[in-house]
């Protein structure tokens, strides 16, 4: 699911770089040019980006019986968990718990054990992210939000990947859904639950994010072949 979460964010990036620059030039003033548009963007971005680290911090404090202290080797020490036993904290009865967990793949999980695999693509979708914002539209508030999201979510992610050797996660839905009929998630052991992801605000900034973007690619028509030659 993460994997196709990553693929689907680098085709709309990709999408987006395109169609933002043909904008760009046909209102002739980019959004690197425009201050206010750099305020929302950096304004959002920062927002997002405190939300995800305090909440981090604030559940890996307070959630078990005693604060859960997280160092680069806690992801790969199989009794770390056996230390920090808990039972999950209710939200939203039936909706949302906090269950703490440590996550050194990639979004809900894949890819576990390549942290230098995510950290160097991390360090590249942040550096993609800037330039399609240098190159997108002033004032376009939407898309500048979408971008601030998938931003905010990979910075935030990326910085407990430097620091932790792993991604803190502790947002649990449907705690108390379960699959039917005994049927179970494939893996050892097989999960009953119907949504058995742990995930952090930063994940769901960047599906959010995408989703943005997504919604405004769809309105935006694709340049016709004469447009195309207009702004040549």
């Amino acid at each position: 699911m993460h994997d196709r979460t990553g693929e689907v964010a680098v085709r709309v990036i990709c999408q987006c770089m395109s169609r933002c620059a043909a904008m760009a030039s046909a209102n002739n003033q980019s959004a690197r040019r425009h201050w206010p548009s750099w305020a929302f963007a950096v304004v959002a971005t920062l927002l997002v980006l405190a939300g995800d680290l305090s909440l981090k911090s604030w559940s890996f404090q307070n959630v078990a019986a005693k604060p859960v202290i997280v160092t680069p080797d806690s992801a790969d020490d199989p009794l770390f968990w056996h230390k920090h036993t808990h039972q999950p904290i209710s939200v939203v009865p039936s909706v949302l718990s906090l269950k703490l967990t440590l996550n050194s793949g990639a979004v809900f999980g894949l890819g576990k054990g390549k942290q230098w695999v995510f950290i160097l693509l991390s360090i590249a979708a942040v550096a993609v992210l800037g330039w399609v914002f240098w190159t997108m539209r002033a004032g376009a508030y939407w898309s500048h939000l979408g971008l601030a999201l998938v931003m905010a979510g990979a910075l935030g992610n990326l910085y407990d990947r430097i620091r932790f050797n792993a991604v803190r996660d502790m947002l649990w839905l449907f705690p108390e859904a379960k699959l039917p009929f005994g049927w179970r998630w494939p893996g050892s052991p097989g999960d009953d639950h119907v949504y058995p992801w742990i995930f952090n605000l930063a994940d769901a900034a960047l599906v959010v994010g995408v989703a943005v973007l997504l919604l405004i690619m769809w309105r935006i028509p694709k340049p016709q072949q004469g447009d195309r030659k207009d702004l040549d």
